[in-house]
């Protein structure tokens, strides 16, 4: 990473968003990555045991550098949650080396972060209760000089991470948890989550009665390991092997009542959580931008063809100045969306119906590179992919207005090279059905006119002083349904 007194540092990171202690954290996590990292992260993937190079430096992380204390409160000898802003940019420099040990850290905090904030900021003496009771379990291992894990589970088969879509409500939950006496009863499996299979305790997202909604929605705390709970056999994966994947099976687990908690309080402090996690992805994928840029810089700059090194071709300068205009856009978005949620007295809560989307609208245009044809795609890798399949899931629901009481939202997605652009419409409710046809006839009108342009175009984005020059802007058709294509236009 370059110095912190240049310009590009200041331009990047501005004051308003990284004070002296984010600078310091990011200065040391910097050196940490270049130092422990990089001269290994092409040996990651080939480490299937973990035990050689991939434990090792989560150890550095974690133990020695303290970050396994990074969401746990003063009183178990934690650090008591971080701002988000300083998370993030933890999140940033880790991806730049290696995303998979990016993820195996930040799931750590993920995992004790409900309890926390049940135990810090919760209105009913029930929730804190919960939240005393599973940090009482699981903060003292997870302070110990020794390297442990986390897993957030949350993940459904049939489903995957649509639980959360807070539409939902929690009824796509069917891993099942009943009540039994002093215990808790799960059974259900739960695929993909990471860290799985390695962690020494999880936070489950199960539910009591999916007809009962956010009321039976719960979440318990499970050390491991934990009769009942078994796992399939690891993923194996490309890019992302510094974290574990793999399936958890939960065959009648019975677990005290105090580790778990039902109903409308537990189901809010989840919605913070998941929305909390868009900042963070969109670091992930800066952080994996720019390492990828990093090294396109110095192999362009090494390389003389035509008497000159390749990146000082026309070609080349158009595409490195493009991907690195993503980059600044990603790097903003994640900046300003972590400052919101710090600071809520400023900006409001984190889920109130007017956040969500907005949260959501920031993480979708810092998710950069999701089609094959865009040049972050390739850096992107699954990450990519599943920005893409989330989007797919989750944009239909806004699209037939079930966004809230009172609103309809119509969603459209169109693509600048390089960088995935979203804009929203709001249609108030005293609007006829009439004038909201002739707004949708103008909206396709007006993309079908975008996508037939040709020329030169200027974009400005919301969250940097950055202008995107392009050769022609088109839609991205491909994520539309066939409905809502313009009459005459190819399919």
């Amino acid at each position: 990473m370059p110095s912190q007194d240049t310009q590009w540092y200041k331009l990047q990171y501005p004051d308003c968003f990284a004070g002296d202690e984010q600078r310091m954290v990011q200065q040391t996590l910097a050196e940490f990555v270049d130092r422990e990292i990089m001269p290994m992260r092409h040996k990651i993937d080939d480490d299937v045991t973990h035990k050689e190079i991939i434990e090792r430096i989560l150890k550095r992380l974690q133990v020695d550098l303290g970050w396994r204390k990074s969401m746990i409160p003063k009183q178990y000898v934690g650090n008591e949650m971080m701002p988000l802003v300083t998370a993030a940019l933890r999140q940033d420099q880790l991806s730049r080396a290696a995303c998979g040990t990016s993820l195996a850290s930040a799931c750590v905090d993920w995992t004790l972060a409900p309890a926390t904030r049940a135990y810090l900021f919760a209105t009913s003496p029930t929730t804190k209760a919960w939240g005393k009771a599973a940090l009482g379990e699981s903060a003292p291992k997870f302070v110990e000089d020794r390297l442990r894990f986390g897993c957030f589970n949350m993940g459904e088969a049939q489903s995957a991470c649509d639980i959360e879509n807070h539409l939902n409500e929690a009824r796509l939950i069917r891993t099942r948890a009943t009540r039994s006496g002093n215990e808790w009863v799960i059974h259900g499996a739960k695929p993909w989550a990471s860290n799985s299979g390695i962690a020494g305790l999880h936070c489950l997202a199960c539910n009591m009665d999916p007809d009962s909604g956010v009321f039976g929605f719960t979440l318990i705390c499970i050390p491991e390991p934990w009769p009942g709970v078994s796992h399939g056999k690891h993923e194996v994966k490309c890019g992302v092997n510094g974290g574990r994947n793999t399936s958890t099976y939960f065959a009648q687990a019975r677990v005290l009542k105090k580790w778990g908690l039902p109903g409308p309080e537990v189901r809010d402090i989840f919605l913070n959580h998941v929305v909390s996690a868009f900042a963070m992805n969109i670091a992930n994928c800066t952080g994996m931008m720019q390492g990828a840029s990093d090294v396109l810089l110095e192999c362009t700059g090494q390389r003389v063809v035509g008497g000159k090194p390749i990146r000082e071709h026309l070609p080349t300068v158009m595409f490195l100045g493009q991907m690195i205009g993503a980059i600044s856009v990603a790097r903003g978005a994640f900046l300003e969306l972590g400052h919101q949620f710090d600071n809520p007295a400023v900006y409001g809560p984190w889920i109130t119906d007017s956040r969500v989307p907005g949260a959501f609208l920031f993480f979708t245009d810092g998710a950069n590179g999701e089609r094959p044809d865009s040049p972050g795609y390739g850096v992107h890798g699954i990450p990519g992919v599943g920005a893409g399949r989330a989007l797919r899931e989750i944009l239909p629901r806004h699209r037939s207005g079930q966004t809230g009481p009172g609103r309809r939202t119509a969603w459209f997605l169109f693509r600048l090279p390089g960088v995935l652009r979203t804009g929203f419409f709001i249609l108030q409710p005293e609007q006829t059905e009439g004038s909201r046809s002739r707004r949708y006839a103008n909206l396709k009108k007006f993309f079908h006119n975008q996508q037939s342009r040709n020329g030169r175009g200027k974009c400005q984005t919301r969250f940097a002083k950055l202008i995107i020059s392009t050769s022609k802007l088109r839609i991205n058709r491909a994520r539309e349904p066939e409905s809502w294509k313009p009459s005459g236009t190819e399919a």
